[in-house]
């Protein structure tokens, strides 16, 4: 290889193996937004977990077998850390409950928590070794996902950094692991259904695993594949890009860009009281890049209405915070949700800008002839409008409270936000099994 192939790989490898042996230290509050991530990945993971394409899926790994040493969350079962990475990477996925990096909009958490609990459940690892495992693997995703070479294969280069960290690997190891998470690995983008473009994380949090455990066999992964370069990665362990620009928790299931459109409307509707059949149209200005993102347009599934920034806003006039059930087969062929889409119109009428993050301006007219508008520059989960403790709290609760009992909840949450004072994270992980 060539200078400009190996030094990315060389200076990530570098990267994880300061962390790993506590070089490079995680920043206090970066390791604060981990516990965070990785709580709500749990959360989205075990919400997912009553998802048909979530449950056809372990069933598939089920009757596959494997090692049963790893949790799938919420599944009840236990299998190997490969196939549990899939699931569980699926699972996190699964219902756009996850988290994304705002640099580029990726799915960081979605490949690195699976392999990080897996990993750890398997051999005991401790809470502060797994948490910088997964700081390190989520910073290098969300790093090499703003280049259009490496985007395909940040889940699994990520996954297999905070892998090959748990496994000891020193910087040759995880040169390799990461060589070969690059050259077997692409993320894939344009699915057309929830479970294909959720199963594109599973498959990057398997590959990463894979990587990792073939470089610890000794495996050569050595990679001629394209690079971006040495330009996203030249100040790792200095600036910390989950930190600044940061890293977007969702509050609502349902594309981050739509989320300033329904914070909009929540807040005219607290303040002004109105209600559906008191709308008489609405517009909303957003940017051009949220149009391409979120099409208006009447949806045929729950995918679709997660992606329909028409649907996502008349079912928030119609039926307020959008929850999971809002996406769901017969919620997607709501009458009245349906009649108040007809009454939306939506324009790019809104510049990009630095200072804000998917903004979105709500007019509502109303019957009596007021017109009301507000406009969000940054919606609550964002960076600039982090959740509180007690908001992500209460999504935990809510996505896992048919499926953990009440003292498992408390368990799980205690012991995220509390992880680097644990010995063991095995039984941690184990209690995600539902």
């Amino acid at each position: 290889m060539n200078r400009t192939e190996t030094e990315p790989i060389k200076l990530i490898a570098e990267f994880a193996a300061g962390v790993a042996q506590s070089g490079v230290a995680v920043p206090p509050a970066v390791a604060e937004l981990c516990r965070e991530m990785m709580l709500n990945a749990a959360g989205a993971a075990l919400a997912g977990a009553a998802h048909p394409d979530g449950v056809a899926l372990a069933r598939v790994v089920r009757e596959m077998g494997g090692n049963g040493r790893s949790t799938i969350i919420g599944m009840g079962m236990r299998t190997s850390p490969v196939y549990a990475s899939l699931v569980n990477g699926t699972l996190v996925r699964l219902l756009d409950y996850d988290d994304n990096a705002v640099e580029a909009g990726a799915h960081v958490t979605a490949a690195v928590f699976p392999p990080v609990m897996a990993l750890g459940e398997m051999h005991g690892y401790s809470g502060r070794d797994v948490l910088s495992a997964f700081a390190a693997g989520c910073e290098i995703a969300a790093r090499i996902s703003t280049a259009e070479a490496t985007r395909g294969s940040a889940g699994a280069v990520g996954a297999a950094v905070a892998s090959s960290m748990l496994l000891g690997l020193d910087a040759e190891g995880l040169a390799n692991a990461v060589g070969l998470a690059v050259d077997s690995a692409n993320g894939g983008s344009g699915h057309g259904s929830a479970g294909a473009a959720a199963m594109a994380q599973g498959r990057a949090a398997m590959h990463g695993v894979i990587a990792a455990l073939s470089a610890e066999a000794g495996i050569d992964g050595t990679c001629s594949c394209p690079t971006s370069g040495t330009a996203g990665l030249a100040d790792l362990g200095v600036h910390w890009r989950l930190e600044d620009p940061g890293v977007t928790i969702r509050l609502y299931p349902c594309h981050a860009a739509s989320h300033s459109v329904i914070d909009a409307i929540l807040g005219l509707a607290q303040l002004h009281r109105f209600g559906p059949s008191e709308v008489s149209s609405v517009h909303i200005g957003v940017t051009a890049d949220t149009t391409e993102q979120l099409p208006n347009v009447l949806p045929a599934n729950g995918w679709q209405a997660r992606r329909s920034i028409g649907f996502i806003a008349a079912a928030t006039l119609c039926h307020g915070a959008p929850l999971i059930n809002f996406f769901s087969e017969p919620a997607v062929r709501d009458q009245g949700v349906r009649a108040m889409m007809e009454r939306i119109s939506v324009e790019a009428t809104l510049p990009d800008s630095p200072l804000a993050l998917n903004p979105a301006e709500v007019a509502i007219s109303l019957t009596d002839g007021r017109t009301l508008r507000h406009r969000i520059d940054h919606p609550r989960g964002s960076p600039a409008m982090p959740l509180d403790p007690e908001e992500l709290d209460a999504k935990f609760l809510y996505c896992t409270r048919y499926i953990l009992p009440a003292d498992h909840i408390d368990e799980a949450v205690s012991s995220f936000r509390g992880i680097l004072d644990i010995d063991n994270v095995t039984g941690m992980a184990s209690v995600l099994g539902g």
